[in-house]
């Protein structure tokens, strides 16, 4: 019998994580869960101690100061073999772009079927890359068919000022200071930024701001 692949998840969602365990569960031991873990921490730290096949990472956790893109680059400088497949919500090409330039190997939207999950981790375990359909599109669309000119007149550059810190998880103190205005300011705005691109939360807003070329490391 075929030795089942080993792998790991990684997302702050416990009901995903419970479902994907329970998917892989009934692989015919094509497939073995050695750990899951809920944040980029213990990520790292659960690696360290047993390494898998593939990492199935998600791209977005709450802890802004680590997304998918830089656990994968942190990763690699430790486990350069390390197969890294990352399933997100986003079909930014962005996002695929900034993932697979910082390690990661494949890279699904969460829309993807169990099948073509399996074939993407059977590939990243042999050192492939690997897309879902839907990303692969994505892709293909943006490199072949020119996108919209970023609308870089919709924000001020005031509001793009508070953007950038706000989208990595700044809080409003820490805005106000570093900018010199007031906190009621501050969140003005955060209003007019959420108004001007019909974003609800500090996510939204990183997306739109990778989106249109305005985001900044």
């Amino acid at each position: 019998m075929p030795t089942p692949l080993r792998i790991a998840l990684a997302d702050d969602h416990e009901l995903l994580l419970e479902s994907l365990s329970a998917m892989f569960a009934n692989t015919d031991d094509e497939v073995e869960v050695i750990w899951s873990a809920r944040n980029g921490d213990e990520v790292l730290e659960k690696t360290r101690v047993q390494c898998p096949d593939v990492l199935l990472l998600d791209y977005q956790f709450k802890e802004k100061n680590l997304d998918g893109g830089t656990i994968s680059h942190l990763l690699m400088q430790e486990f350069p073999d390390l197969g890294i497949l990352i399933l997100s919500v986003s079909h930014e090409i962005t996002t695929i772009r900034d993932c697979l330039a910082k390690g990661a190997k494949g890279y699904a939207t969460k829309e993807i079927g169990k099948n073509e999950l399996l074939r993407g981790l059977r590939a990243v375990a042999d050192g492939e890359y690997f897309l879902d359909q839907t990303s692969l599109k994505v892709v293909i669309h943006g490199s072949v068919i020119p996108g919209p000119k970023p609308p870089r007149g919709l924000l001020t550059p005031r509001e793009l000022e508070v953007a950038r810190p706000y989208a990595k998880g700044k809080s409003t103190k820490e805005m106000a200071s570093m900018l010199f205005i007031s906190d009621d300011t501050v969140e003005s705005h955060i209003k007019s930024i959420r108004s001007k691109t019909g974003c609800e939360n500090r996510y939204c807003v990183e997306e739109w701001l990778k989106k249109h070329g305005l985001w900044e490391d």
